[in-house]
């Protein structure tokens, strides 16, 4: 026989984890989120939408500038291109001779450092890859030389983004704790899971950094329209159009160009094959994924959207 001591312990509901009811914390909860999802989403419009740029004390980018706007690996194309356009190396990626001084001005840090590498390089280590690994430095420099005149996103916009994300992680901490306390009280926490993934999404959505800045965005936009003719589709002639209109053409819409210019060369460094280095298609890609990061708007509506279906309406939370 059951004692009505025990009988009455079980009938009694548990207390409310924290003294306070799981559709009350939940109410709480969706405002907290509502205002940090809010906060998160227009400081990440106001970071990346500042116009740090220097760039009108500037010069015209380079051809391995401009590929920076893509990827860290586009320049390797735009050097490659660039030392073909001067001849400077064969259908193989052998080096044919030294520039000459006013060539050697003309080219790029990047060109002028894959040159001295390729002059001891066997066939093998030709590959983009390894040309990549060759250039690491410049293209080191490279990045620090667009960050400072505004065009790829910083260390200081990374760092403000993360604080704008911070009350969304301290959100989803505290949801996390709240979902382990109802758990171990035996209390539904269905409803408050959702809002957690949802808090969690809009917190990396808030904190994800762009590549580009609006001025970056704006300088790659209006090289892609300048010089569309150079698209490998218009079969240009690109001997017409001087020696770096090759490097600038690989910077603008990847391998393809090189297949265009020199298949021979093309296949000896593996241009298409290498990962992260595609043709035209690789700068639609890229694109596409500036276009994403750096609309803060974008994002901020996807987000948006997200934390709102998170809402779900009602239930217990814990």
């Amino acid at each position: 026989m059951v004692p009505w001591t025990t009988l009455a312990a079980a009938a009694r509901p548990a207390a409310d984890t924290w003294g306070i009811s799981g559709p009350t914390f939940l109410a709480a909860y969706a405002l907290l989120a509502g205002a940090a999802v809010l906060y998160g989403f227009t400081q990440r419009t106001r970071i990346i939408r500042a116009d740090h740029s220097r760039a009108h004390l500037a010069n015209a980018l380079t051809p391995t500038e401009t590929a920076m706007l893509f990827d860290d690996r586009r320049p390797v194309l735009a050097g490659l291109a660039q030392l073909r356009g001067y001849h400077l190396i064969d259908s193989s990626g052998q080096p044919t001779r030294s520039p000459t001084d006013t060539e050697t001005r003309a080219l790029d840090p990047v060109s002028r450092t894959m040159h001295q590498y390729l002059l001891g390089a066997d066939q093998r280590q030709r590959h983009v890859m390894h040309l990549a690994g060759a250039t690491r430095a410049p293209i080191t420099s490279l990045r620090a030389v667009l960050t400072d005149r505004g065009y790829l996103i910083g260390g200081e916009q990374r760092k403000s983004l993360l604080l704008a994300a911070l009350p969304l992680w301290a959100l989803l901490v505290l949801g996390i704790v709240r979902v382990i306390a109802g758990i171990a009280n035996n209390h539904p926490i269905g409803y408050l899971a959702l809002f957690i993934i949802a808090v969690a999404i809009c917190g990396f959505l808030v904190q994800r950094a762009p590549r580009l800045t609006r001025a970056g965005r704006a300088a790659k936009q209006e090289s892609m329209r300048r010089n569309g003719h150079l698209r490998p589709a218009n079969a240009p002639a690109y001997s017409a159009y001087g020696p770096d209109s090759a490097a600038l053409a690989a910077a603008l819409f990847g391998a393809g160009v090189l297949w265009s210019l020199d298949p021979g060369l093309a296949g000896a460094t593996g241009a298409l094959a290498s990962g992260g280095i595609s043709g035209s298609g690789g700068s639609c890609s890229s694109s596409s994924g500036d276009s994403g990061g750096g609309g803060g708007d974008s994002g901020s509506s996807c987000g948006g959207s997200s934390c709102g279906g998170g809402g779900c309406g009602g239930g217990c939370g814990g």
